[in-house]
Formats: C-alpha cells, sequence, structure tokens
C-alpha cells in the first residue's frame, strides 16, 4: 500500500467501520512506521475536507499497567488545542464518545478517592475525555510490559463498548514467536518433508484474542524515496541536501545494501552534517564526490552494523569498502571513529581526502553505463560512425587519468586492436588511445595490482599481426607499471587446504604461475580431495582458472594435466566418500583446465 491508500484506508476504518475493532499497522524496527504516523497520517486526517480528526498518539514503550495508558492518553488529550464553542458544543452532542475504559483507569492509576470528590467535579474530568473525531494510535505495543493479553483486552474493551477507534504500530514479528517443525509424510510412494511453522504457547493465545480485538492488519511499507528526502530536508543542510536519492542508485557492488533502519540513517545524516560543519569551520576543503563518500559509507555502514554490530576497520587502512559495501563510497577511517568515539582530526580528514581522490582512479565508477565504452564493448553491433565518436571521446577523456577507471584499460586495448585489424577501421586515435594508457599506468604497478588483474579476461584477436601486437603491448603496460612477479610467502604450519584457501584470497596474477603449483603440491593433494570442503575445491577451481597458462613451464603443464587426469580417475570411483557438491567442484575443475589450456594453444596457432 502507498501512503495515499493507507491513509483512505484508515480515514474509511473512522467514518464508517462499525465492527468495534482496533486496526493494526505491522513492520520491522526503524521502517518508517513512527515518521508515515506522525508526517503523513497525521496532517492528513486534520485536513478539513477529511473532517478534521485528532491524533492521540502513545507509545506503549516500558509502560507496565493498562492505567499508565490511560494516564497518557488524557495527557496527550491536555495537548491538543480544541476551540472552546467546538468543546461545548460537543459536549452536549447526542451520541458523543466518552472514554470510560480510559476515565476508569486514570481513577486508578491517580488514586482518587471518589467520596471526597464532587459529582460535578467527576462529571467534569469525565467529559474531558473526549473521544469523538479521534484515533489513539498506540505504538510500540510489542515493547510494553504489560501483559499483551491483557492488553487486548484493554484495547477491546476501548473500541467494543466505548466505540473508540484505535490505530496499533507494532512490530508483530517481534510478538509472533514461532519455530520450524520438520514433518516427515509419504506421497506417492516416497517421502517428503514439510516444514510448518508452529507458533508459541503465547503466541497462540495473542492471535486468538486479536481476532476479536483487531480487525484488519495492513502490512506497512514505507515510501522509500519519499522518507529519505524528507529525512534529510529535516536537517536544513545544503550539503546533505545535495545528496538526495544518491542511496537509492543501484550499487555498483555484489555487496548489494537494503536501507531496513529509517532511525540508522537520521543518525548518520547527524553525523555527516557534524563532519561538514568541522570541515567549514577549519577550511578544509573537498569535492561533492568525498562528501558525497562521508554520507553514503556511514548510511551504510551502520545498516550494516544492525546484523553485525562488532565489525571493525581494516587494520592500516584509511577507508574501508566492506564495511560500507560499496566500492564507490567506503566508509572513511575517520568516519568511523567520528561515530564510536565521538574524536575528529583535520590531519584525519586531509588524509582521508588524498587517498580517496587517488583511490577512484582504479575504481570502475560508471561500469556498464559509460556511454563510450558501452559502444566500444559492443562493437559487434555497432556502427561505424557511432565507433568513431565513442573512440574520439575515449581519446579526450584520457587526459584525466580518474575519468575513465584503469580497470577498464586492458579491455579497451583488447576491442581497439579487433576494430584496427579484424574490421580493419582506420582511425588514428587507435594507437594514441593506446600510448595514452600506457602513460597513465606508469608507476602505478604496486597499488594497481593489489585489487586488480590486467588482462585476465580478453577476447581473442583473428589477424595474427594484430594477435602479435596485442601480446606487445600487454608487455608494454606490465613494464610501465613496474609490475614484477611476486614470490609467495607462506607460513610453514598451513595445511593443503589453508595454503589453497591462503593464495585463493590473494592477487592470484602477482606471483608466478609455476611458484603457485609448487606451492599447492599437485601431486600430494590428490589424496587429500575427499577431506577437502567444498569450499576449498571452489579456492583451488579459481586458482586453476585465474593462473596465467602462457607462462607454465613443461612441467607445471604435465603437473596439472596428471592431476587433471587423476582427478577424472577420482570420480569414476564409486566407493569414494564424496558428495554431488564435491563432485560438481572436481568437475569443473577439468573442464576449466582442458579448457583454458585448449584456448592457449588456439591462441599460439595464429
Amino acid at each position: 500500500m502507498t501512503y495515499d491508500e493507507m491513509n483512505s484506508f484508515i480515514l474509511n476504518y473512522l467514518k464508517k467501520d462499525i465492527t468495534g475493532r482496533a486496526i493494526m499497522l505491522s513492520a520491522g524496527w526503524g521502517s518508517g512506521k513512527s515518521y508515515y504516523v506522525k508526517n503523513k497520517l497525521k496532517p492528513f486526517l486534520e485536513e478539513k475536507y477529511n473532517g478534521k480528526y485528532k491524533c492521540v498518539i502513545v507509545s506503549l514503550y516500558g509502560l507496565s499497567d493498562t492505567s499508565e495508558i490511560s494516564k497518557a492518553i488524557y495527557m496527550e488529550m491536555r495537548t491538543i488545542k480544541t476551540p472552546s464553542s467546538e468543546t461545548a458544543s460537543t459536549a452536549k452532542a447526542v451520541g458523543k464518545i466518552l472514554g470510560k475504559t480510559i476515565f476508569n483507569g486514570l481513577v486508578s492509576k491517580i488514586g482518587f478517592d471518589l467520596c471526597s470528590i464532587k459529582d460535578e467535579d467527576l462529571q467534569k474530568v469525565y467529559e474531558s475525555i473526549d473521544l469523538d473525531e479521534k484515533l489513539i494510535v498506540l505504538e510500540d505495543i510489542e515493547r510494553t510490559q504489560i501483559d499483551i493479553i491483557k492488553l487486548l483486552g484493554y484495547i477491546n474493551n476501548m473500541c467494543e463498548n466505548d466505540g473508540v477507534k484505535v490505530l496499533l504500530v507494532t512490530n508483530e514479528s517481534e510478538i509472533l514467536h514461532f519455530h520450524i517443525e520438520e514433518i516427515k509424510i509419504q506421497e506417492h510412494g516416497r517421502e517428503k518433508t514439510e516444514y510448518k511453522k508452529v507458533y508459541s504457547k503465547k503466541a497462540k493465545k495473542y492471535l486468538k484474542m486479536k481476532e476479536k480485538s483487531v480487525s484488519d492488519t495492513i502490512q506497512f511499507h514505507s515510501d522509500f524515496k519519499e522518507t529519505i528526502d524528507s529525512i534529510i530536508d529535516k536537517f536544513k543542510n545544503d550539503e546533505l541536501s545535495r545528496f538526495k536519492g544518491v542511496i537509492t542508485a543501484p550499487r555498483r557492488s555484489i555487496m548489494r545494501n537494503d536501507i531496513i533502519n529509517y532511525r540508522e540513517v537520521i543518525v548518520a545524516c547527524q553525523k555527516a552534517c557534524d563532519i561538514y560543519n568541522y570541515m567549514n569551520t577549519y577550511s578544509i576543503t573537498a569535492d561533492n564526490e568525498f562528501k558525497k563518500c562521508v554520507f553514503v559509507g556511514l548510511v551504510n555502514y551502520l545498516q550494516k552494523r544492525l546484523d553485525n554490530p562488532d565489525l571493525k576497520f581494516k587494520e592500516n587502512s584509511i577507508m574501508d569498502a566492506d564495511l560500507s559495501g560499496d566500492s564507490i563510497y567506503p566508509l572513511m577511517r575517520f568516519c568511523y571513529y567520528y561515530y564510536h568515539s565521538q574524536i575528529i582530526t583535520q590531519e584525519s580528514i586531509m588524509k582521508a581526502i588524498a587517498e580517496y581522490d587517488d583511490y577512484l582512479i582504479y575504481v570502475d565508477k560508471t561500469g556498464y553505463d559509460d556511454k563510450d565504452l558501452k559502444v566500444l564493448y559492443a562493437l559487434f553491433v555497432s556502427t561505424e560512425k557511432s565507433l568513431n565518436i565513442a573512440i574520439q571521446n575515449i581519446y579526450n577523456r584520457l587526459d584525466n587519468v580518474s575519468d575513465i577507471s584503469l580497470k577498464h584499460y586492458d579491455r579497451i586495448i583488447n576491442y581497439l586492436l579487433i576494430l584496427k585489424y579484424d574490421a580493419k577501421m582506420h582511425n588514428d586515435k587507435i594507437d594514441k588511445i593506446i600510448d595514452k594508457i600506457i602513460a597513465n599506468l606508469k608507476g602505478r604497478g604496486t597499488k594497481f595490482n593489489r585489487t586488480n588483474h590486467l588482462f585476465s579476461s580478453t577476447i581473442a584477436i583473428q589477424d595474427k599481426e594484430g594477435f602479435n601486437e596485442f601480446q606487445e603491448i600487454q608487455k608494454k603496460v606490465l613494464d610501465s607499471l613496474n609490475y614484477t612477479k611476486n614470490h609467495i610467502e607462506l607460513p610453514n604450519s598451513l595445511n593443503y587446504g589453508d595454503i589453497i584457501t591462503k593464495i585463493s584470497s590473494d592477487n592470484i596474477r602477482q606471483y608466478n604461475p609455476n611458484e603457485i603449483i609448487k606451492k599447492i603440491s599437485l601431486e600430494k593433494i590428490i589424496g587429500y580431495i575427499p577431506e577437502f570442503t567444498a569450499e576449498i575445491l571452489d579456492d583451488l577451481r579459481h586458482i586453476l582458472l585465474t593462473i596465467d597458462y602462457n607462462e607454465l613451464s613443461e612441467d607445471t603443464e604435465a603437473s596439472i594435466m596428471k592431476f587433471k587426469d587423476e582427478i577424472s580417475l577420482l570420480l569414476q570411483k564409486e566407493d569414494i566418500d564424496l558428495d554431488c557438491i564435491k563432485r560438481l567442484q572436481l568437475s569443473w575443475i577439468c573442464n576449466a583446465v582442458e579448457r583454458d589450456i585448449e584456448e592457449r594453444d588456439d591462441k599460439r596457432k595464429l
């Protein structure tokens, strides 16, 4: 339901419902229920053309007795301003709704000695509890200390006996406790497993009582954009206002975040505004992209903390993309410390600004949304005219090293050479683009190759001269990067499975593939295959898929092929304890080795 649809439904309940029951609004904590009630529903009901209904909003959080609810409702009603003439006429109106249940609870709470109070004074208190044209909104039902059955009885008395209209706002999943029960049944001669949700005894009592007290339950879904924009507007901060809509954009990371708690968004906005104000106070300048990173990193981090409050920042790092779940907008270390310890320094911000500017060079900011790269990568279905325009644009854009991510450089080279040699395109900018790419990569090898793999995935160039030039350009690129193969350093205490996992988690292409295969000891691990988990086998497959088969020595290649043949024999044995997933992983390993060596041999023949 949209906000408008919920408003209309609740207005109809106020005007026409005669069931004598309450209605309920349910959703998870921090989902925006209270925001909706206070900022959308309440103003809507108070409009003249909707009947000028008043909302009496009371939180049950921490209340331990129904008499406390009566007092809270009474005190809240005292704050609602009603013209005296309207009050007088309402008091005399036929069918006026008087809160007997609330009155009784109020008397009980205050401890009136009814015999010592004049009848006319008691009548004044009673008549002041005027619930005509009002909606009682009881929030935080799941957080109250009142027994839920007793609470529903109280609500039922208000609705059924007094004719009061009540909206319950809650996270019902926190009330309906259950467990999943596994049931075995026979179907068509086969055993089948079904899973049944079994509620606790208390939940069953709640559901039974709810049936009498609550007519409809609205599953609340907030309007994401409207809610976020409204939160940002409340801070009245020009810098923050620029980022409306930014956290609704699709993530460029597999670690996608969902905004599930708007309270944490409010906290993130507050922290971001504090940081912006601090930067302005000390004249620390930064572009919008950095300030956006501050905001988005905080928003995403605070959402991730809901599931794991013990998240730790990476050691010796100024930024941590894992904590934000977004490669473009990582969490800054100074933001992390400001949130946890309220400490912030000018030096920490200045370091982050410098690091982030450099960081963006290596991050894919646009990906497949880049209009020029999109044309180039779709060269097989593009027009020559559109390709020439894209090539000219790429040539111009490479003057700014941060415009096109370095992660695209290998693919740009590959596709340009396909155009030059296989498509016979004549464009003098092709060679000039490649020269610019080599120049932009100069000296960036240490940082770039920590997280990126150049030429790990390419399309074969059919023309032999083009293929040879591609090989030469790869060497030039690696020379420009000052790229050298590193030696693998591993503790002596690691077992075979740990060695595989450690190498797989690192940047495999920075190591000599012959040394990798030697460290793994393929000839020895074949006997351990049945003991390896599916995760270790997946890591092994990743290694064999990633190494450069062009750099293999004859002995290393023979070792890999022998390992592949032994796995094939192992898969043919039925008495070996291998589950279906392990067998699948092993078959993939065999296929990967065969395919990569075959592709390498095909390229060599060109």
